[in-house]
C-alpha cells in the first residue's frame, strides 16, 4: 500500500508541477503579446508625430492636443526635447519654467548616437514635469540631416502595473516586466512593491539575463523583488530590450496537492475501512484543482483576445491574421479544397488624413472594418494588416467566388457615405486575389501574390479588383473596374 501511494504521490506532483509550468509560460506570452502591442501602437504614434514635425516644427502642441485623447490611460504625456536637451514642449499645462532635461538617458542616447534611429525604451524615472512615474518611449527628431531634438512619449508605469493586477495569480504570485539593464519597469502583486522597486537593479545571475540560453524559459529560486521562493517562466523580448517574468507560488499551486498528501498519509495508516473517505476526498480535490485549471484557462483566453484584436478597428490583427492563414491553408491543402486570400488597400488614404485630419481617418478605418465584416459569412477571417490595407480568407472558396466577395466589397465600399464630424467622406478600395495552388503553396507565396495583385490594381487605375493567377510568370489581371475618388 506504501509504495504504490508514495508513487501515486509522485506522479500526481509532477502533473500539478507540468500545469503550473504551462500555466505560468501562457500568461508569460499572452502578457509577452500585450507588451508589443502597447509598445508597436505608441512607438507608431511618435513616428507619426515626428514625420509632421519635421515637415513644421511649430506644430507639437496641436498634434499632442489633437492625437493625445485618442490613447487614454496609455500616454501619459508627450513631449518634445531640444537639441540642447530643454523641455519646449508638452502635452501637460503650459511651462511655467525652462526645464532642463539635458541629463536624462533618454535623451543623451540619441545625442551620443547620431544616425541612429532606434526606438529606446528608458527605465522609470519620476517626471520633473508630469510628478508621476513613468517609462520613456522615445525617438530622435532628424530635420535636414542634423539632429534637433527628441520626441518623447511618456507610459505611466501604473499602466502597466494596473493590467497585470486584473490577473489572479494568487495572494503570493508576481508579474514583472524587466529590462535588459537589470532595471524593473513595472510589477504587480497583491504587496505593494513600488518603494522595493525604486532604485533597484535585478542580479545579473538570472537565467534570463544570459544571451547564449534560449529567449524563453523556467527556473526557481528567490525573487529578486521580495526574495520570496517562485516558480518563474521569462520570456525575453530582444527587440525592445524588455523581459516578461511571471512567478507563480508552490505553496499556493501545490497547496491542495500538499493537504492531500497528509490526508492520504492519514488514510494509509487507517484501517481499510477509511478507503471510502480518501475516495470521496480524491473525488473532490480533483474537481477543485480543474476547477482551478478552468479559470486560469479562461484568463488566459481573455488575455489572447485582447492580444489578437486590432485595438483601432476590432478587426483581426496582422499577427493572427497570418496565422490563421497558415492554419488555414495547410487545411485546404491536405482536403484538396478551394481558399482564397484578398488584400484591400484604401485608394489616396493619405489625402483623407491630409484633408480631413487623423481623428476622421481612424474614423474611416473604423468604418471600412464594420462595413466589410458585415456582408462577409461566419468562418470568413477579416483583419487589418497595417496602415490602410486590409486581409480577407475565404475558405472553401475558389476564384469566381473571391472575385464576386472582392467586387461586392468594392462596390459596397464606393457606394458608401461615411459621415464625420467633418462632414461627409467617400473613398474607394483597390483589391488583390490570389487562389491557393493544389501543391507547392506556403502562405509567404499567396501574400506574395495576392500583393502583387493589388500593386496591378493600384496601377492600373485604382477602384478595381485584379487576380492573380497560379502560373509563374503571368502579370495579374484586372478583373473589375471603376471611376477612382477620395
Amino acid at each position: 500500500m506504501w509504495v504504490i501511494l508514495n508513487a501515486w504521490l509522485k506522479h500526481e506532483n509532477e502533473l500539478v508541477e507540468k500545469a503550473a509550468r504551462n500555466d505560468a509560460m501562457n500568461l508569460a506570452i499572452a502578457f509577452e503579446e500585450h507588451v508589443h502591442s502597447v509598445v508597436r501602437y505608441a512607438d507608431a504614434l511618435i513616428q507619426d508625430m515626428r514625420e509632421e514635425l519635421v515637415e513644421d516644427p511649430d506644430a507639437f502642441q496641436t498634434l499632442a492636443k489633437t492625437k493625445l485623447p485618442r490613447y487614454g490611460a496609455l500616454v501619459g504625456q508627450l513631449a518634445l526635447i531640444d537639441a540642447e536637451g530643454w523641455l519646449v514642449g508638452t502635452s501637460l499645462d503650459s511651462l511655467a519654467k525652462k526645464v532642463d532635461l539635458s541629463d536624462r538617458e533618454h535623451f543623451r542616447v540619441h545625442r551620443d548616437n547620431l544616425g541612429q534611429d532606434q526606438l529606446f525604451v528608458s527605465k522609470p524615472i519620476l517626471g520633473r514635469v508630469s510628478g508621476i512615474w513613468s517609462i520613456q518611449l522615445t525617438r530622435p527628431v532628424i530635420r535636414d540631416g542634423e539632429f534637433t531634438g527628441v520626441l518623447v512619449l511618456s507610459i505611466p508605469v501604473a499602466f502597466f502595473t494596473d493590467f497585470y493586477k486584473q490577473i489572479n495569480i494568487g495572494q503570493h504570485g508576481l508579474i514583472a516586466l524587466v529590462g535588459l539593464d537589470r532595471v524593473p519597469r513595472a510589477a504587480a502583486s497583491s504587496i505593494n512593491l513600488d518603494a522595493r522597486l525604486d532604485g533597484m537593479v535585478v542580479p545579473e545571475d538570472r537565467p534570463y539575463f544570459d544571451s547564449t540560453k534560449p529567449d524563453e524559459g523556467f527556473y526557481r529560486g528567490p525573487s529578486a523583488i521580495d526574495q520570496i521562493t517562485r516558480l518563474t517562466a521569462y520570456r525575453r523580448l530582444e527587440d525592445v530590450g524588455l523581459i516578461v517574468v511571471v512567478q507563480l507560488s508552490p505553496a499556493e499551486y501545490l497547496s491542495a496537492s500538499r493537504e492531500r498528501r497528509q490526508f492520504l498519509i492519514f488514510c494509509a495508516a487507517a484501517i481499510s475501512a477509511l478507503l471510502l473517505a480518501f475516495a470521496s476526498y480524491l473525488y473532490f480535490a480533483t474537481r477543485r484543482h480543474l476547477k482551478n485549471t478552468a479559470a486560469l484557462k479562461r484568463a488566459h483566453d481573455s488575455l489572447r483576445q485582447i492580444v489578437n484584436i486590432d485595438l483601432l478597428t476590432g478587426a483581426r490583427s496582422r499577427r493572427d491574421f497570418l496565422e490563421t492563414l497558415e492554419n488555414e491553408l495547410g487545411r485546404a491543402l491536405r482536403h484538396n479544397a478551394p481558399l482564397s486570400l484578398v488584400l484591400l488597400d484604401i485608394d489616396f488614404f493619405k489625402r483623407v488624413n491630409d484633408t480631413y485630419g487623423h481623428p476622421i481617418g481612424d474614423v474611416v478605418l473604423r468604418e471600412l472594418s464594420a462595413r466589410c465584416s458585415a456582408v462577409l459569412r461566419a468562418h470568413d477571417v477579416f483583419g487589418r494588416l497595417g496602415g490602410e490595407e486590409f486581409g480577407l480568407i475565404l475558405p472553401q472558396t475558389d476564384k469566381e467566388g473571391a472575385l464576386l466577395v472582392a467586387e461586392k466589397l468594392r462596390l459596397a465600399v464606393e457606394n458608401a457615405v461615411i459621415s464625420t464630424e467633418r462632414g461627409p467622406v467617400q473613398i474607394t478600395i483597390s483589391a488583390g486575389v490570389a487562389c491557393a495552388e493544389s501543391a507547392g503553396e506556403d502562405s509567404s507565396r499567396l501574400v506574395i501574390r495576392a500583393d502583387d495583385a493589388l500593386y496591378t490594381a493600384k496601377q492600373t487605375g485604382r477602384n478595381r479588383v485584379c487576380f492573380a493567377p497560379a502560373a509563374e510568370g503571368s502579370p495579374p489581371q484586372p478583373e473589375t473596374a471603376g471611376p477612382a475618388t477620395v
